[in-house]
């Protein structure tokens, strides 16, 4: 009998069995919780050509997950060295002026900061990389002196 256009057709008793035989194990799969794990984000950010600026000025991740963050200096004509520091809330200004005292290098002891790129000439690209810390928003900057004033920005660390 053929009900609203539908036809009965066999089903061969082999994939009728590996039907059933598959259900629990597909079942099972999906009740599966992921590890633990913190994940890995890539980000990415440069120097706006040869402007005091970063491009993008924001960025977004998650807290606790592993940060591959690179940093391309894409001037072109001026030779001036960037670098890319990230701090604790209410620290760029003070780690800012103690970099002056040592050409923009910063220490990576030092408590106020997270993570930080080596200091790079046009055309370079580093790389750091770093546990996102607890949700808010972070600060970083370049410290060659004089361009922490318009090249900073802020990573939004969310939940």
């Amino acid at each position: 009998m053929n009900l609203c256009g539908l036809s009965r057709v066999p089903i061969p008793r082999r994939r009728l069995l590996l039907g059933w035989l598959a259900l629990p194990l597909t079942l099972s799969g999906c009740s599966r919780r992921r590890t633990s794990e913190p994940g890995v984000v890539d980000l990415f950010i440069q120097s706006d050509g040869d402007f005091l600026a970063f491009r993008p000025d924001e960025l977004t991740c998650r807290t606790g997950v592993l940060v591959h963050l690179t940093f391309h200096h894409a001037g072109k004509f001026l030779s001036a060295r960037h670098n890319w520091v990230l701090v604790y809330p209410n620290q760029m200004e003070a780690v800012d002026k103690d970099a002056e005292k040592t050409e923009g290098v910063v220490s990576t002891d030092d408590s106020r900061v997270i993570a930080v790129v080596s200091m790079c000439d046009k055309g370079d690209t580093m790389m750091t990389q770093f546990i996102a810390p607890p949700p808010g928003d972070y600060p970083f900057f370049c410290s060659t002196p004089g361009h922490a004033v318009d090249m900073n920005g802020i990573l939004h660390v969310t939940e």
